[in-house]
């Protein structure tokens, strides 16, 4: 099993129980970002467990993560951004910015460890060269590679690593993602995309904390453009585009500052509960396993819908479980908000069917009722 979790907080340290730990970057946060409303992701986001690894081995294991060929493809992409101190990256500034780019500063902090004291190290280089941006120092860089930015999620604080660059040249910090997914005759997967600028638009959300933090205007100091690297066609030449991202900055920090707190909900629960660490381990029969995470979700609480496939690694068990409880969730979000209050899809047919309803169910109940009838009439 994956070595023991540390976050500072007892409670949550326990729950963890050695399991698996997340890449601390900021892709990682905004993947939390589309769960926040979830508890269970707000407790194993703060404890760090990575939920894809969780399940392995069973039934309801996700998928989840790129090809070794996609690995291959994204390492080699970024290797060549780098090539001969950022040429080609600093070229993109030229050409599609209009930056003068001659004698650029660059400033790598990737060589740093990925353990809680790099981290901590990595994020004091960042907030240091900031600040020398902010102030105008001769000595700033003028492109940041690999900053470590920090916040305080579900009231813990957390570190991430961002995957993407920032760049200043005569105006606002610019925030950018690089991604290996290719760019052909101007378009990109619109999946992938938006995964791309909701992680520039987190990271565009906590370098404006930062820069507020050191008593900068972060409104003027970073740019609300995303900047999306990508290849051109099918080989490796970059290209770069522009998005506003004004309102994804905007959501994100709404949802980051509505997250309860974790460490809350932590010592709220039965000391006796299984652990994230004891259901990752592959070794451990898969029936244990699946009851334990079972009895995690259970007693913590969780918030399935749909889109939860996409992004969560305990995703399947969720759904498996709504569609035991006839969940509405499991059909969409559409038909939650058309039957608000209506705890189950059972109970829908019952409505639906005449059956009478509770006093909070009236209104539905009706609408429910005249919406069967249609059918009835229109289906003979």
């Amino acid at each position: 099993m994956a070595r023991k979790t540390t976050t500072g907080d007892p409670r949550l340290d326990a729950l963890a129980g050695g399991g698996p730990k997340r890449s601390p970057n900021v892709r990682a946060l905004a993947r939390f970002a589309a769960n926040s409303d979830c508890q269970l992701a707000t407790v194993g986001f703060a404890a760090r467990i990575d939920f894809d690894k969780l399940l392995v081995g069973t039934e309801f294991e996700v998928p989840f993560g790129q090809s070794p060929f996609a690995f291959r493809r994204g390492d080699r992409f970024e290797d060549l951004l780098r090539k001969n101190d950022y040429d080609p990256l600093l070229g993109l500034f030229r050409d599609h910015l209009g930056f003068k780019v001659s004698d650029a500063r660059v400033k790598n902090l990737r060589g740093g460890a990925r353990n809680r004291r790099g981290m901590e190290k990595r994020a004091k280089q960042t907030e240091d060269e900031i600040r020398a941006i902010i102030q105008g120092s001769k000595s700033a860089p003028n492109l940041l590679d690999g900053a470590v930015l920090t916040r305080e999620i579900a009231g813990v604080r957390s570190y991430f690593e961002a995957d993407a660059i920032a760049a200043q040249f005569d105006g606002p910090i610019r925030a950018g993602e690089v991604k290996s997914f290719p760019t052909v005759d101007g378009q990109a997967d619109p999946d992938k995309v938006g995964a791309a600028v909701a992680q520039v638009s987190i990271y565009i959300l906590l370098l404006r904390e930062l820069v507020a933090r050191l008593g900068g205007d972060p409104e003027q100091a970073v740019s609300d453009e995303a900047l999306i690297i990508t290849p051109k066609n099918t080989g490796l030449q970059p290209t770069m585009c522009v998005r506003p991202v004004r309102a994804h900055v905007e959501r994100a920090r709404r949802i980051l500052d509505s997250t309860p707190s974790a460490t809350e909900i932590a010592d709220s629960l039965p000391r006796k509960l299984p652990t994230f660490g004891s259901i990752a381990d592959v070794s451990a029969r898969e029936s244990k396993r699946v009851d334990g995470a079972r009895k995690l979700i259970e007693v913590i609480g969780n918030n399935y819908r749909p889109s939860c496939l996409a992004a969560c690694g305990l995703s399947r068990m969720c759904r498996h479980r709504a569609h035991e409880r006839g969940d509405p969730q499991v059909v969409g979000g559409s038909l939650e908000r058309l039957v608000p209050g209506i705890s189950s899809l059972d109970r829908v047919h019952k409505l639906a069917a005449g059956g009478r309803p509770k006093k909070e169910e009236a209104a539905v109940a009706e609408q429910l009722k005249r919406a069967a009838t249609l059918r009835e009439r229109y289906a003979k």
